[in-house]
């Protein structure tokens, strides 16, 4: 049996890049988050220059699965991230809590043309 250690830290930057912009680095990240044997893992951002979007989705979505899992769980913690990194991070979880509605059908009327010249002349 392997014991699992308390915290590990992962540097960002050196684990992946310091412009993490995809969903298929993040899943470099998982691979080595799956190998870790700690109960609370801390993704350091201190070197990361830009996180986009897509990638910021996948990260959350990582944390939240790797949070909820029964067997495997473990708690991902994001530190020392800049301020357009924290942002990103921000800006993605609250699209992700607050969907788009849905844009409800407006009613069009359909008007003939001549009838609009005839109220135009009259």
């Amino acid at each position: 049996m392997v014991k699992k250690t308390k915290t590990l830290n992962i540097d960002i930057s050196k684990s992946l890049a310091p412009i993490v912009g995809s969903r298929d680095v993040v899943s470099n990240l998982k691979k080595i988050i799956d190998k870790a044997h700690a109960k609370a893992i801390n993704l350091d951002f201190s070197a990361v220059e830009f996180v986009s979007r897509s990638a910021a989705h996948e990260l959350l979505v990582l944390k939240e699965k790797l949070n909820k899992s029964f067997f495997k769980k473990k708690v991902i913690n994001f530190i020392n991230a800049s301020d357009n990194v924290t942002e990103m991070f921000r800006t993605v979880a609250a699209n992700r809590a607050l969907p788009k509605s849905k844009i409800e059908a407006a009613e069009i009327e359909t008007i003939d043309v001549s009838y609009l010249s005839k109220l135009a002349t009259s």
